[in-house]
């Protein structure tokens, strides 16, 4: 069968939506002087917009790889990724950020705040970023950021600093700032490996509230409990999707 071309994928192609994500004989071979290391191989996945997918499998098999392919941070070394209707293959880098900071929300399990900023500042941040008519004023930024503090249940520590709060307090922060530029697709890695039971159902109620209002999310977890919410949960095994 001929190679399917999804460089612009159209509704009426498939008779249904543009999938948020669309993976097709995804690869990604690490190589160094003695090995070569095949993290992914032919992954297929669609991700259907505002679906919230789980993604589980042992330790090594390519899932926090697969994540850093979907948010831009890597590229894949075979197979096509279509981001909204948009093939990434060939992408600037210029583009590739551009993509990323306008379409994407990340939050990790060590939080990646930058601890000279208060959270306030953490949580605007994306939004300095943003160029042409999608810029805000320094005012505005702010304003949608204690927002969006307020919302995740930590707006009286908008003016400390990350040392000053508890794990589950910085990744409240991260994931209000995941939320700032309001993406379309939310990934987040273990995003409560190190947080306590407490901050654990905090986080997780945080993301499903995401998932409830729209927002695509996928999420990488060795923990049952995200199950529970997901709508699917897909499996990774030595690089390749199971089933």
């Amino acid at each position: 069968m001929a190679k399917e071309s999804i460089d612009r994928i159209k509704p009426e192609d498939h008779g249904a939506e543009i999938p948020a994500v669309r993976l097709r004989g995804l690869g990604k071979v690490f190589v160094t002087e003695r090995v070569e290391t095949h993290a992914l191989s032919d992954v297929a996945l669609d991700i259907r917009r505002g679906e919230y997918v789980l993604v589980q499998g042992p330790s090594g098999c390519g899932k926090s790889t697969l994540l850093s392919i979907l948010g831009l941070l890597d590229q894949p070394s075979s197979g096509e990724y279509v981001l909204l209707g948009q093939n990434t293959r060939g992408l600037r880098l210029s583009e590739r950020a551009r993509l990323r900071n306008s379409e994407i929300g990340f939050v990790f399990q060590s939080f990646n705040l930058i601890e000279e900023l208060t959270v306030l500042e953490n949580v605007e941040l994306p939004l300095r970023y943003r160029k042409g008519r999608q810029r805000m004023s320094g005012a505005d930024r702010a304003a949608r950021a204690m927002a969006l503090i307020e919302d995740v249940g930590i707006g009286h520590r908008a003016e400390h600093y990350p040392a000053q709060l508890s794990g589950g307090q910085q990744q409240r922060a991260a994931v209000a700032r995941a939320l700032i530029g309001e993406p379309s697709l939310i990934l987040a890695d273990e995003p409560t490996g190190n947080l306590d039971p407490v901050s654990e159902d905090a986080v997780m109620e945080l993301l499903t509230n995401c998932h409830g209002k729209g927002t695509t999310l996928c999420v990488v977890s060795h923990n049952p409990k995200f199950s529970a919410a997901a709508d699917r949960v897909v499996r990774l095994s030595e690089g390749r999707l199971d089933g």
